[in-house]
């Protein structure tokens, strides 16, 4: 199990930006240039193009061949190879991929941190939750706020049932730095990182060998890799 994050550059010239949308599916292509900003644009091609580059070089196969349907909530999987589990997020400055190969539920949730209402938790997390969040104050208010928040994410999204499950329904506890544990859903497992000062990142998954940290894919990595395909 991997999980691997991209920095999101602030600017992509023209013509290599034409040349990452050669990489996506027509579909995708038109869907990309209904974006009117261009950090938006950014966030959903790279996204699209780390599932690629991550599947073929488990798969060895080039970006032509790769196939993903979607179940009946708009979660994606590869057709030809369902062993290979995956989920996607984009926030802020940054995309993650959580993947592993076994066939397996799989989430992961990056946000950028920025000031909320807590209302919105007192409204969407279970009581335990809001009681320990209202004990906190200031800033280490707001960024546990977005680790329960992303950790929330990334559960909902392993279970690929869209937003079918209330946020309220379950309840995340913290076992330790990074490792938390969820009475509701005895049988996943969760982290919680952050990305950088500004993004919290947390990840999902049924084995409880979710790494430790995540691995760094820099843009310039990530084009090399493109070419190949």
């Amino acid at each position: 199990m991997e999980i691997i994050a991209l920095r999101i550059p602030e600017f992509i010239e023209q013509e290599d930006l034409e040349l990452l949308m050669t990489k996506v599916s027509e579909e995708k292509k038109e869907k990309l240039l209904k974006y009117r900003r261009s950090e938006d644009l950014y966030r959903s091609l790279l996204g699209e193009l780390l599932v690629r580059v991550t599947a073929c070089q488990y798969i060895g196969c080039k970006n032509g061949a790769l196939r993903f349907v979607f179940n009946h909530y708009g979660k994606p999987s590869l057709a030809d190879d369902p062993g290979f589990s995956f989920n996607l997020s984009h926030s802020g400055n940054w995309v993650v991929i959580i993947w592993d190969q076994r066939q397996q539920a799989l989430g992961v949730d990056v946000e950028e941190i920025k000031p909320v209402h807590m209302e919105i938790a007192e409204r969407f997390f279970a009581e335990t939750e809001y009681r320990d969040l209202m004990m906190k104050q200031g800033k280490d208010r707001l960024e546990y706020f977005f680790r329960l928040w992303t950790l929330k994410e990334s559960y909902v999204k392993a279970m690929g049932k869209g937003l079918s499950i209330p946020f309220n329904d379950f309840s995340l506890v913290q076992k330790g730095d990074n490792e938390w544990f969820s009475p509701e859903a005895r049988r996943f497992h969760f982290k919680s990182f952050k990305a950088d000062d500004r993004h919290s990142l947390s990840a999902c998954a049924e084995t409880e060998d979710i790494p430790d940290q995540f691995k760094l894919m820099p843009f310039p990595a990530l084009c090399r890799m493109l070419e190949e395909m």
